[in-house]
């Protein structure tokens, strides 16, 4: 009898864990192969006081994107439907505590991905580019 206790607990914990392992895999972004597919970058340029988003889906399979740009006094917010854009974004200065203030926010409909997010922040020319943060929607 208490040999059968044991063998159900382990057999249930063993099926707990492979749940597990498998819910988590499928929700799981491929970030490596989404990178090679979508790039997005926000550069600032001081002289203009302008920020050049830009997005490019080299597999074209991009449905709908709408990209923010957020931390700013008024939200800017626009809606694209091709797989590649660049728009600017005029921000008269850097803002008093960094980029990462101001982060720049795509939420992308794909056909091989599903429903997407990217975030990244703006940099100036010759600085570090920031690291992109992806995440399922």
């Amino acid at each position: 009898m208490r040999m059968n206790r044991k063998i159900i607990a382990v057999a249930s914990i063993i099926a707990i864990t492979a749940i597990v392992i498998s819910v988590t895999s499928d929700s799981a972004l491929d970030e490596s192969t989404i990178s090679q597919i979508i790039f997005v970058d926000a550069v600032y340029d001081p002289q203009n006081k302008i920020v050049r988003i830009t997005y490019n889906d080299n597999s074209e399979m991009t449905n709908l994107i709408t990209l923010e740009v957020l931390g700013m006094e008024k939200t800017f917010h626009k809606e694209f439907s091709q797989s590649s854009f660049v728009e600017t974004v005029k921000i008269d200065s850097k803002p008093k505590y960094g980029w990462s203030t101001t982060p720049v926010v795509f939420s992308i409909n794909h056909d091989q991905f599903g429903k997407i997010g990217l975030k990244t922040e703006i940099y100036e020319q010759g600085e570090l580019k920031p690291r992109i943060i992806y995440s399922k929607i």
